[in-house]
């Protein structure tokens, strides 16, 4: 319905309100790739390819001299849905084999390579061109975060109207949606008109 619309802005304001925080890191980048769709109004933040190459811009995962083609917005696209059903795992969603492959598929574009410091640290580094890049650089942090046990607290809310990528602070990692106060309003409302109607 369209007066249960919560706008980007407003879910990340009840977020705030009611504990929820911003995934740390470079991860964070990860959370607000996947957050550049809201499917419940079915708006895009980077539906075509100027919009794409603001957004990775203003991230600083792409130089302006970069360009951008369709194919690159597909890829773009394409690698953002993926993560999103790979994040849905994180949340007892089951894997989806052709969005793995896709992942796969699209990381190995990424040409990642292990770069060692003078401290004795390592970390990820991309060195494909353009598009692949930027996504190599998202990729990083999500491999990083999977490293470090971040990355399973970083979940896609369980309501399919929803889908937003939120970072679970809870204790146990219980977190299954954005936000209490609006998903899991709405998610305890339904199943009780659920039981409701199953005992008319």
């Amino acid at each position: 319905m369209a007066n249960d619309y919560i706008s980007p802005a407003m879910k990340n304001r009840e977020l705030l309100e009611t504990g929820g925080k911003p995934a740390p890191g470079d991860l964070i980048f990860v959370q607000g790739f996947v957050n550049t769709l809201d499917i419940e109004k079915g708006q895009d933040e980077i539906g075509d390819i100027r919009s794409l190459k603001s957004w990775l811009m203003q991230h600083g995962l792409l130089t302006r001299s970069t360009p951008i083609k369709v194919s690159d917005l597909k890829a773009a696209l394409l690698f953002r849905e993926a993560l999103r059903r790979l994040l849905a795992i994180n949340n007892g969603g089951k894997a989806n084999e052709v969005s793995l492959k896709t992942l796969n598929r699209l990381a190995a574009r990424c040409e990642l390579a292990v770069i060692f410091g003078s401290d004795g640290s390592a970390r990820l580094e991309p060195s494909g061109k353009g598009i692949f890049k930027a996504l190599g650089h998202l990729l990083a942090a999500a491999i990083e975060a999977v490293g470090d046990g971040r990355w399973t607290r970083l979940k896609i809310c369980c309501m399919d109207n929803c889908r937003w990528a939120f970072y679970d602070g809870s204790k146990n990692r219980s977190g299954r949606w954005c936000a209490m106060s609006v998903c899991g309003s709405r998610d305890k409302a339904r199943e009780y008109r659920k039981r409701r109607a199953g005992h008319v």
